[in-house]
């Protein structure tokens, strides 16, 4: 029965997430959802991970004017390719995985880049401010990822604990 409590957990991230919008001027500078997915998928494996990056990333496609599609397939690749290295990943160590959603989230915004410049019309004007809003959301990332993870980490545990004593 715990397990619903994955459907709370991602609506209190959607909800963070989009009411974040106001308090920051401009663009917003980190993915909750994406490190959800990445916890997620390196919890339960790839097709949780899967499953979770295309129902997050259709709802980032259905609420931002960006290019439809793109967030349904980089979400749910992402969760994917986490959930099937999730063995090799150090659990443990929070080191780890600020490295690997810095390198996940700056893969996922030089893929972002590819239609941004090409329907910019001005690639030398757009250039620049995008790559800054790459770092800061990079960084953003990379720092919310261990206090999330954890977070998550210790829903996961609780969950389990359910499942353990279910059969006595």
């Amino acid at each position: 029965m715990r397990m619903w409590s994955w459907l709370g957990t991602a609506f209190v991230v959607v909800l963070l997430q989009t009411t974040s919008i106001g308090f920051f001027r401009g663009s917003l500078y980190f993915d909750l959802p994406l490190i959800f997915i990445y916890a997620l998928a390196l919890f339960y494996g790839p097709r949780v991970g899967l499953m979770a990056g295309v129902a997050f990333g259709l709802l980032q496609d259905l609420s931002s004017p960006s290019v439809f599609g793109f967030c349904i397939l980089t979400r749910g690749a992402a969760g994917y390719l986490v959930g099937r290295v999730k063995e090799m990943i150090f659990k443990n160590n929070g080191a780890y995985h600020v490295l690997l959603m810095g390198s996940l989230s700056l893969g996922l915004r030089l893929l972002y880049a590819v239609p941004v410049l090409a329907l910019s019309g001005s690639v030398a004007h757009t250039a620049g401010p995008y790559l800054m809003e790459t770092l800061w959301y990079c960084l953003g990332n990379m720092v919310l990822t261990v206090p999330v993870e954890r977070l998550l980490y210790r829903q996961f545990q609780w969950e389990q604990e359910e499942d353990s004593a279910y059969g006595q």
